[in-house]
Formats: structure tokens, sequence, C-alpha cells
């Protein structure tokens, strides 16, 4: 069996179907999934969910232009945003299971249809 199918992380399909669930329109930004080991090592696969679809590529420390938001996860987010979805995040950010980045400005991501997400966070940007 392909050990990459049998890791949920890595599993496209999983991310689809929740991205499937989901009620609201799938942004043109791209957010960026990264496993917190992954993340500090600058080296492993990065989860890209766009337009409604989920790809995988690999990631040596940078997420690449594209990727707007890069949500940082540990092993014990993985299944429950797969199974809830974007509903979950804030308390995965809570608790400490979850780490977002932005890597835009706040104009760039209301651009990239992302500012509602950013929001749902419970982030905020400062307004000079």
């Amino acid at each position: 069996m392909n050990t990459l199918l049998a890791d949920p992380f890595l599993d496209c399909a999983l991310w689809q179907r929740m991205l499937d669930g989901e009620s609201a329109p799938a942004p043109s930004g791209a957010i960026g999934l990264l496993r917190r080991e992954d993340f500090s090592a600058r080296n492993g696969r990065l989860l890209v969910l766009q337009g409604g679809g989920a790809s995988a590529r690999a990631y040596l420390g940078d997420a690449d232009a594209d990727v707007a938001v890069l949500l940082v996860l540990g092993d014990e987010a993985v299944p429950i945003l797969q199974a809830q979805g974007w509903a979950a995040v804030r308390t995965l950010v809570r608790r400490g299971e979850l780490h977002p980045y932005m890597l835009k400005t706040l104009r760039q991501l209301e651009e990239a249809g992302l500012a509602d997400f950013v929001e749902d966070l419970g982030l905020s940007f400062p307004q000079h």
C-alpha cells in the first residue's frame, strides 16, 4: 500500500470532501496546510486548498507566492479539520493545535476573498 495514501494529511480526497461540505463560496486565494514538524524542519509536503480544490506539493521552507494564508497543524487538528471544516478553526487556534500565518497584506487577502476567513479566525489587522 502506498504510504502517501495511508496518510490522512496527504489524502487530497479527504480535504476535497471537507471543501465540498462548506457552504461558503471558495476563495480565489490559496490556503496552505502544513504539519507542525514539516514547518519546523522547513521540509515536507504542503497541502494547498484553492478554488474549491485540494492539491499537494513539496515544501522547502517557503509556501510559494500563491499561498495567502498558511495554517500549521498539530497532529490532532488534521482529523478534526477534515471532519468539521472551517468551523473548527477558531477552536483549534485557541487550543494551540493550529497556528495561522497571514502571508499577504489585508488588501491582498480581501482581493483573494479571504478577509472573512481571517476574521473567522479571530485575527485582526491594525488600521493605520
